[in-house]
Parts: C-alpha cells; sequence; structure tokens
C-alpha cells in the first residue's frame, strides 16, 4: 500500500515574463503488486495496481478537480538482457465530478499504456486515451536517469511528445499540440 504525490506544471518559455500555464496538484493512494503470476521461467509475470487518484488546481474561477478510481493490470515480458516491456491498461471510474462534469468524454475511461524499460537505464513510454467522438490524446515520453549524468541524482531527464486534449485540468477540453518538452522529474 503506498501514498504518492505528484505536481506537474507546464513552464512557458516562449511567453512573455516565461508564465507557467497549469500546475496541477495529484495525491494518491493505491495498492501495487509486481507479480501475481508468474511463469516459470520468470519471463512473464501479472500485476496488478489499483487506487484512487485525487487531482486539484487552481482556486476562483479557475478552480477545477477531478477524483477517479482505477484497476490497472499490467501484463510484463522480462528480456533476458535486463529490460522490461509492460502494457498496462488503466481503467477508470469517476467520482466527484461537480467541476469538470464533461472530463470522461474527452479523456475516456481507459489510458492505454505500454512501457520498456532498462534496468538503470532508458525508458520509453507510449500512452493513448480515447473519449467519444475524436477526442483524444498521444503522449510519448523518453526518461533517462539523472543517476547516470554528471548530476548523479535520483530522478530522470524526460523528452516528451503530446498531441490531443486533456493536456491540462484547466484546458483538458481544448485540443492541444503537438509540443516537444524537455523536464526534470525529482525522487526523494
Amino acid at each position: 500500500l503506498y501514498l504518492g504525490y505528484t505536481q506537474t506544471g507546464l513552464w512557458d518559455l516562449h511567453g512573455d515574463s516565461y508564465p507557467f500555464v497549469d500546475t496541477s496538484f495529484k495525491p494518491s493512494l493505491f495498492w501495487r503488486k509486481d507479480a501475481i503470476l508468474q511463469s516459470q521461467d520468470k519471463h512473464w509475470f501479472l500485476g496488478m495496481a489499483a487506487g484512487i487518484d485525487i487531482i486539484n488546481g487552481k482556486g476562483g474561477d479557475d478552480s477545477r478537480s477531478l477524483n477517479y478510481v482505477y484497476l490497472q493490470p499490467e501484463l510484463n515480458y522480462r528480456f533476458s538482457g535486463g529490460s522490461t516491456l509492460t502494457f498496462g491498461p488503466r481503467i477508470k471510474g469517476y467520482f466527484d465530478e461537480s467541476e469538470n462534469s464533461d472530463y470522461r468524454r474527452y479523456a475516456g475511461y481507459v489510458d492505454w499504456k505500454i512501457r520498456w524499460a532498462q534496468d538503470k537505464g532508458l525508458m520509453l513510454t507510449g500512452l493513448y486515451r480515447h473519449g467519444s467522438k475524436n477526442y483524444n490524446m498521444t503522449q510519448i515520453d523518453a526518461a533517462w536517469p539523472l543517476r547516470r549524468t554528471p548530476l548523479n541524482m535520483n530522478g530522470y531527464l524526460h523528452l516528451q511528445y503530446f498531441t490531443g486534449y486533456g493536456e491540462t485540468m484547466l484546458g483538458y477540453d481544448q485540443r492541444s499540440g503537438p509540443h516537444f518538452r524537455i523536464g526534470l522529474s525529482l525522487i526523494p
């Protein structure tokens, strides 16, 4: 059982005075087990995660929040060379959508996710969401551990491609992109 916290801020380095476009705060409570079932050779294994995410942003006229519970089965294949391929669709059930009652139309009910990760190396992740009509989102991330850079600290250097709906909680109903980004993920 885990308690998590994610804070995401999008910084517009091309705008006047370099403003933050949006900042979201996401505390979460979740359960996770990496291998519920495993093949005899331990190359294939099925993991599972379930939890609750509470996403909040600004107050006042820009106030918004989103709460959902999820179940995420993860089918994994462990390669002999020290990497793992994971397919993990996150199935979501929304509740308390008073501020964003139409969010599910834009994000749908499943986050389709695939990830390939080297042990202590490169991690590639693809994420796709499909809401109703043509409301969809595609995000591709590449991450490199900061431990393997001169910074030698916990976290990752990220490169990201994004296009579609739901980029921010404030503008979830506006199409955005394509965007290419660079960022840092710091882990205590």
